[in-house]
């Protein structure tokens, strides 16, 4: 979470910097802004069809409408667009970006749903010119009322418009400190919203609603790679890396590291008398006490009931005194939950196996096929213990030995 807000903080803090000296830039890269904004975005609705994501195509076509509007008319126009067209859209901007992230997100394909958020600009399309060719100008005036009309004074944006952006940004803010589980684009949001205000605030000068504008669209695009990249590399119901995740981090190992792994102990019959809920609420609880491993390990979900305990620079000899803590640690976990009208409370064990990288297994995918026989012989040893594959009690067990992962358990 940490990390995201410093890309954005950093990435806003650029946009703003750089605004002020777009004057000076080559007059190749300035006429470039006229363009950039739709190029970006034609880039982000490819990635988002691809993704198939909603969400990030409304705003981003929220952001280009709005810079197409204010941008492109013709120039005798431009009186009508700031007195008329401009406060319009100082409302609607902040309006649009809550309604998009707050709608359900249902992908590209939801062919019906798509269009029923797709028919909102068409809406807002028919209800500006309503607007502008029935309303009185005394009311149109109004809307365009600004904050202050003292020369120099900083913010141009009109005061309704003002309001409408604080209070969006407020919206976000409570999103931010409520829900659980965000994606990066509800924190993109409420960048995008600043910069967008800025880039409105500032639609005097050429090119800085444009070069915000391709900022903020640059900002949702990160978004969905961020998310794309969570889905992939996250296990969802733990919140720790997944599979994925861990075999990739084999890259970054050298040639002296300890791979452990992690079984429930009767986790099936858990299930099966409990239900595959309570099973959840198991691996929750379980992963957040293995996520707590010292000596430099990284816990990793595997699949299932299974998790791997990657330590770095360690040998089995070191780390087995920390995997023996951390399994004594879940034994000594209460689990409290309602089953059929009743309150239970109860415990899980682990069976820990763990195995080095040495001579006969020089790559991690076999470390951990020995970390996995090793884990089997604890099962058969009684389960809630912990065993190195160069134990004593392990010399049984050769390097062809099917993996326990293959074999049936219970």
């Amino acid at each position: 979470m940490v990390k995201h807000y410093l890309w954005l903080v950093l990435l806003s803090g650029f946009a703003i910097w750089s605004a002020q000296r777009i004057a000076d830039w080559p007059v190749g890269w300035q006429s470039l802004l006229l363009y950039a904004p739709y190029v970006i975005a034609g880039i982000g609705i490819f990635i988002s069809v691809i993704l198939n994501r909603i969400q990030p195509i409304l705003m981003m076509l929220t952001i280009t409408l709005t810079v197409l509007t204010l941008t492109l008319l013709p120039a005798e126009d431009k009186n009508y667009t700031v007195e008329i067209l401009y406060p319009l859209i100082t409302i609607l901007l902040p309006l649009n970006l809550l309604l998009w992230l707050f709608s359900p997100e249902r992908g590209v394909k939801h062919n019906a749903y798509s269009v029923l958020l797709l028919s909102f600009f068409i809406l807002q399309a028919i209800s500006i010119y309503w607007t502008v060719s029935f309303l009185p100008f005394d009311f149109l005036s109004k809307i365009a009322l600004p904050i202050s009309d003292k020369e120099g004074f900083v913010i141009k944006v009109p005061l309704i418009g003002s309001l409408l952006m604080i209070l969006a940004a407020n919206v976000l803010l409570i999103r931010l400190a409520m829900v659980q589980k965000l994606k990066v684009l509800d924190q993109v949001t409420l960048f995008v919203l600043i910069l967008m205000a800025l880039g409105l605030n500032g639609i005097a000068d050429y090119g800085i609603l444009g070069w915000m504008a391709s900022i903020a669209l640059l900002m949702i695009i990160l978004s969905m790679i961020f998310d794309a990249h969570k889905i992939a590399y996250i296990d969802e119901l733990t919140g720790m890396a997944g599979r994925r995740a861990l075999f990739e981090s084999f890259m970054g190992l050298n040639r002296n590291y300890s791979i452990a792994m992690i079984d429930i102990d009767h986790f099936k019959k858990f299930n099966d008398t409990y239900g595959h809920d309570i099973g959840d609420l198991v691996l929750k609880k379980v992963s957040k006490v293995l996520n707590q491993v010292g000596s430099g390990g990284k816990t990793y979900r595997f699949g299932g009931e299974e998790f791997t305990v990657v330590f770095a620079g360690k040998s089995p000899k070191e780390v087995r005194p920390v995997l023996d803590a951390l399994r004594k640690t879940v034994e000594q976990t209460d689990l409290k939950f309602n089953h059929q009208s009743k309150e239970v409370k109860t415990k899980v064990t682990v069976s820990i196996g763990v195995a080095p990288r040495n001579k006969a297994f020089k790559t991690a995918e076999a470390v951990i096929k020995a970390a996995d026989q090793a884990l089997y012989q604890a099962k058969e040893m009684g389960r809630n213990r912990v065993v190195a594959y160069d134990d004593p009690v392990e010399k049984s067990l050769k390097k062809g030995q099917k993996s326990a992962r293959i074999r049936k358990r219970t």
